[in-house]
């Protein structure tokens, strides 16, 4: 037997539809579909909506007429009303924590064998002997998240006040401080994709003007000439319509001559009052046709400019940039060619080198040092005597050598033992005069 609900619309499922159709029901007005929306309690998404149609019941001997919808199948359990609709929202240990401490082990082994009837899948249970309250929570767990959410019927809650309360003691902190985490990276990647896609969007744009530039380059003559330059048309485009490749011939032009008009020397005031004074003997006569216009030669156009070269791109889009060639400084050093005589008057200066000479005795003096070069290299070179800061048993030089003899000069057996040179480091200080 069937009550009706005094809604608008009453709702049954399948079962109760095949029972219906075995039974020979009269209905009407079938339709396989509903735009009709209905939402379980306790549930997250609408019911699944076969069909409907309208019946007739009768309340004593007055039939009444309403609306029926089919639904797919509606099990009342509150267990699996409450694990399928946190099981999108929950983590297993919250759910395995609320349905411990709020639902009897009797409650829920009898809800885990509906399951798995409504699914025909009796014969896959496990059994749990022992305290198996939080094992048989994970197996209705388990199942739901690997059957197809078509398949699973709609569980509903029928005693309302059996639906546990979620409250914050329910709740893994740290997995919500996670996942917070998570969102705000998630936000700065999504930030980060727009400023890219923003430049992209603004290098568009200035690729879009640099074409829209090109096109109004490249417009024919016959288009440059129909602009009214009078309203200032001419200034649309960054370019002139002058740098069109115009046609240039030597043809003279035929145009209008200006009519010049004389203007008398008086003040404009007195030729006003002339003009405006009250002539007696005047009679109107008609407007004598006014004189064509003069046909004057016009000059011939100047030549067109050369129009602008675009860079040239391959078939991917990319221009091929070279660098520009510098241009040669007026100022820039050149070398002479001329040879040299030994004892010319003009003759350039030989780069030399300066050379460090250390642990020499504190008797040595720079014209030992002189002597001592020119015997070996027959070549007088500069010395220089170094002063130290601090006291030491010994004395130092720089000796200016010739490049040409620089290899001969850094050979050890160029010195004598123990001698230490090198070349010199930094800069040479200036000589001191002693007087």
């Amino acid at each position: 037997m069937l009550i009706d609900s005094g809604s608008n619309s009453n709702i049954i499922d399948d079962r109760t539809w095949a029972q219906m159709k075995q039974s020979k029901v009269k209905v009407s007005n079938q339709q396989r579909c509903s735009d009709k929306t209905f939402l379980a309690n306790g549930a997250k998404e609408p019911l699944k909506v076969l069909g409907s149609f309208d019946a007739l019941i009768k309340r004593g001997s007055m039939p009444l007429p309403v609306s029926v919808a089919m639904s797919s199948t509606l099990i009342a359990n509150e267990l699996l009303a409450f694990i399928q609709h946190a099981i999108d929202t929950m983590d297993e240990v919250s759910i395995l924590q609320i349905c411990k401490t709020n639902f009897k082990e009797e409650e829920i082994s009898s809800g885990k064998r509906l399951l798995y009837m409504s699914l025909d899948k009796l014969d896959q249970m496990p059994s749990r002997r022992r305290d198996g309250t939080e094992k048989s929570v994970q197996d209705i767990i388990t199942l739901l998240k690997v059957t197809d959410p078509d398949d699973v019927p709609t569980f509903v809650a029928k005693d309302l006040h059996k639906l546990p309360p979620v409250t914050f003691d329910h709740v893994d902190v740290t997995r919500l401080l996670k996942d917070i985490i998570f969102l705000k990276t998630s936000l700065s990647e999504v930030q980060s994709k727009l400023e890219v896609s923003e430049k992209t969007i603004q290098e568009l744009r200035a690729e879009v003007v640099l074409l829209r530039n090109t096109m109004s380059v490249s417009r024919s003559p016959d288009e440059a000439s129909k602009v009214n330059t009078r309203r200032g048309a001419q200034n649309l485009s960054v370019c002139s319509f002058a740098s069109a490749d115009f046609d240039a011939s030597a043809v003279i032009g035929e145009c209008n001559a200006p009519i010049a008009k004389e203007v008398s020397a008086s003040t404009p005031r007195r030729v006003y009052a002339d003009a405006a004074a009250p002539n007696p003997s005047c009679v109107t006569l008609p407007r004598a046709p006014a004189p064509a216009p003069a046909r004057v030669p016009c000059p011939a156009p100047l030549p067109a400019a050369p129009s602008v070269l675009l860079p040239r791109r391959d078939e991917d889009g990319f221009e091929l940039v070279q660098r520009k060639k510098r241009r040669p400084k007026p100022t820039k050093n050149r070398c002479g060619k001329a040879p040299t005589k030994p004892k010319q008057l003009v003759r350039a200066a030989q780069p030399n080198t300066p050379v460090y000479i250390s642990r020499l005795h504190y008797s040595v003096k720079r014209e030992s040092i002189v002597q001592y070069v020119r015997q070996k290299l027959k070549y007088t070179l500069r010395v220089q005597e170094l002063e130290s800061n601090r006291n030491v048993n010994f004395k130092a030089f720089v000796v200016r050598v010739p490049n040409c003899f620089l290899h001969l000069v850094l050979n050890e057996d160029f010195w004598p033992q123990n001698v230490v040179f090198r070349r010199f480091r930094g800069q040479v200080p200036p000589e001191r005069t002693k007087t």
